[in-house]
């Protein structure tokens, strides 16, 4: 005798992995960029800028799919949502404070360059 109750799953929702895969490479990127590795900064911090906006772009369509199609992985999007969102806003924070610092107060930007090292 076999059972007549099937046990169904919803599927699992692509741009949910994504934005979840997304939200780890960003993180991984970001700590990258912040060993003191020489140029390292220069390489990961835009590429963490981007994969953060794209886990955060993926996060909330996949919450939209996710309701309309009634499939699962929302803890996936929302994991890659705050995760790529977070450092998205970290990142956009320090590049508002660096371009206020050169409108605002130039002469105090120039003793820092004049004396950063590699």
């Amino acid at each position: 005798m076999q059972s007549s109750e099937e046990v169904f799953y919803p599927p699992v929702n692509k741009h949910s992995i994504i934005s979840l895969i997304l939200g780890i490479l960003t993180a991984l990127s970001f700590c990258t960029g912040v060993m003191p590795i020489p140029l390292t900064g220069f390489v990961c911090f835009p590429t963490s800028f981007v994969l953060g906006l794209s886990a955060l772009i993926y996060g909330v369509i996949s919450l939209r799919r996710i309701k309309k199609h009634n499939e699962s992985g929302h803890s996936m999007a929302w994991i890659g949502i705050i995760i790529g969102g977070v450092i998205f806003f970290c990142i956009l924070s320090v590049i508002v404070l660096f371009i206020s610092l050169f409108l605002f107060a130039p002469n105090s930007i120039q003793p820092i360059i004049e004396n950063y090292s590699i």
